[in-house]
């Protein structure tokens, strides 16, 4: 029979691999994920990448994670999560054996649409001159947005984005000279990007498109031309335009001031009209008018204007 006394909680620590023990060789690292926006939530699925022993864990719902048993040499703790930025903490152990930090993490913002079109105007004698307009609208939960650009690699150029209050979407329409081309056709088949810069200075790809078409074919007006005389109600005619790809007309009559003041507008018009009645009553004046053909990716292209007077 044996017979155990004297027992005690406070026997010596002499266990290399008890974590109590003041010679105990491992460490442990442990913390919390939240997003970056107010009010803070805990982010579950992080994962957790200890790049001095290649060590890694996945935060839970709560956002916690810990690392235990590792050897407190200093490095670097990556945290990541598809949909946000990357964050790194650097560990300097100075003798610690427990490392607690807390990380926020900015959440990536989103591309919620982009349209790239261009506009080729036809003018007198025989001009065109030809632009790229961008649309992008942008979200960001984090509300640190700094600055937003459309960059095109093959034409080495990154060019600011001008956010528009009203439309709420990140705009500007570019030139030839701009996209550092002689002709907007070198630019088609390229691909655009949509790249975001914080307020922390890191920039994030977000999104991208190509362009398709430059509509250079010229539609030809026929009635009314060059200062005709018509009703306050007139028709205006032009030839059959066939530039072999789905489209609409848009038809637009504008004083003949200047600047111009549009006062008639029609969109849709079928691709095989060639006429379309003004419903508006003109007051006696000048005027010109100029035809739109507008493809279905909303690249566009107009006619030479046509001046005539309402008596």
């Amino acid at each position: 029979m044996f017979v155990l006394s004297n027992i005690s909680c406070d026997a010596p620590r002499n266990n290399p691999l008890d974590p109590n023990n003041p010679n105990f060789a491992f460490a442990s690292i442990e913390g919390t994920i939240q997003t970056f926006a107010v009010p803070r939530k805990a982010i579950s699925e992080v994962l957790i990448n200890w790049s001095g022993e290649n060590k890694l864990v996945k935060t839970n719902a709560s956002g916690y994670f810990k690392i235990e048993n590792v050897f407190p040499y200093n490095g670097w703790l990556t945290i990541q999560k598809e949909g946000y930025a990357i964050d790194s903490v650097y560990i300097d152990w100075q003798d610690k054996k427990n490392y607690n930090i807390q990380s926020f993490l900015n959440e990536i913002p989103k591309l919620d649409s982009l349209v790239l079109f261009t506009t080729v105007l036809n003018q007198y004698p025989d001009i065109q001159t030809a632009s790229l307009e961008v649309k992008a609208k942008v979200s960001d939960k984090d509300n640190d947005i700094d600055s937003v650009f459309l960059e095109n690699t093959d034409l080495n150029v990154k060019l600011d984005l001008i956010y528009n209050a009203t439309s709420k979407m990140y705009e500007k329409i570019f030139s030839q000279s701009d996209l550092k081309i002689d002709d907007i056709e070198e630019a088609i088949g390229l691909q655009f990007n949509i790249i975001v810069k914080d307020l922390f200075s890191k920039t994030h790809t977000i999104g991208s498109d190509k362009l398709n078409r430059a509509i250079k074919q010229e539609i030809i007006l026929d009635y009314p031309l060059n200062g005709e005389s018509v009703t306050s109600s007139p028709i205006l005619k032009w030839r059959r335009f066939t530039p072999g790809f789905e489209f609409t007309y848009t038809a637009e009559v504008l004083t003949d001031d200047i600047p111009p003041a549009a006062v008639w507008q029609k969109d849709k018009i079928s691709a095989d009209s060639i006429a379309v009645t003004i419903t508006a009553t003109l007051p006696s004046r000048g005027y010109f008018w100029v035809l739109w053909c507008v493809d279905k990716f909303s690249n566009k292209s107009r006619s030479k204007p046509a001046s005539f007077r309402v008596n």
